[in-house]
């Protein structure tokens, strides 16, 4: 047998045959069930808040006693806290500057410190005049001219008149009470710097005027205001007087005499 009829002859299995149902097959598929009843999830219950806890009403209170507490100890401080004086209250005597009759208030310079102050005078009282001499001290029964004092003052606030008459009030404290200002400044006055003597505060004063009254003072000093005066051809009250206002309009000033000089002492 030749190859090419012996390939013929070769059988090859067919496989094995799908199985078919025959139509008189008593095996069927399952009938159909239909979706199963799902039960119904169950519905939330609303959250209920739980009840204070009493820890909670202890913190609360605790922190308002602390607040209380913190309150009480704040008023204590601003109880405790020293009431600041007014400089007023050393005050006992002023001169008066201008007495307004339509406001019912004097303007005064104090003697202690050189304080411009409002005064409220007594009802009836006869108008003073200027540079009068009024008791402003705590004792109220002394006080003959004025019912209370109102508060301080300064240049800014005053009337152009008040500003204009304050320069000669000044001088004349300063003339009542020379024999102060002559031992304080005007015989014991020296240099300040290598250029510039004590005396060169005062208003037109320059150096060369400055060693002239050292050398009219000498060893043993000036005696009075007006024998300053006369020897060195000036007039010294008018002139410390206006250092004295110059040092009250511009508290920044230095050297403040007004500082060095007063108060003045008997």
């Amino acid at each position: 047998m030749t190859g090419a009829r012996k390939d013929r002859n070769i059988k090859i299995g067919a496989g094995k045959k799908k199985s078919t149902s025959s139509p008189n097959s008593t095996s069927w598929s399952r009938p159909a069930e239909g979706r199963k009843d799902v039960a119904p999830a169950p519905k939330a219950q609303p959250r209920q808040n739980p009840a204070p806890r009493r820890d909670n009403n202890r913190s609360n209170n605790n922190r308002s006693n602390n607040n209380r507490r913190g309150n009480q100890t704040r008023q204590g401080n601003r109880s405790s806290r020293p009431q600041q004086k007014s400089p007023l209250m050393e005050e006992e005597w002023a001169r008066v500057i201008d007495h307004d009759q339509t406001r019912n208030e004097i303007i005064a310079v104090s003697e202690v410190k050189m304080l411009l102050c409002r005064l409220k005078p007594k009802a009836g009282i006869t108008p003073l005049l200027t540079t009068a001499r009024v008791y402003i001290g705590t004792d109220s029964q002394a006080r003959e001219h004025i019912d209370q004092v109102l508060g301080m003052t300064n240049l800014g606030r005053v009337a152009n008149h008040v500003k204009a008459d304050l320069p000669l009030v000044i001088q004349i404290f300063i003339e009542e009470n020379e024999q102060h200002f002559i031992k304080a400044f005007f015989n014991i006055a020296g240099n300040m710097s290598l250029k510039q003597h004590a005396f060169e505060l005062l208003s037109g004063v320059g150096n060369k005027k400055a060693m002239q009254m050292v050398e009219a003072r000498g060893s043993s000093g000036f005696e009075s205001l007006s024998a300053l005066n006369e020897a060195c051809n000036i007039d010294a009250g008018e002139l410390l007087a206006k250092r004295f206002l110059a040092e009250l309009d511009d508290r920044e000033m230095q050297p403040r005499l007004l500082d060095l000089l007063l108060p003045v002492k008997a």
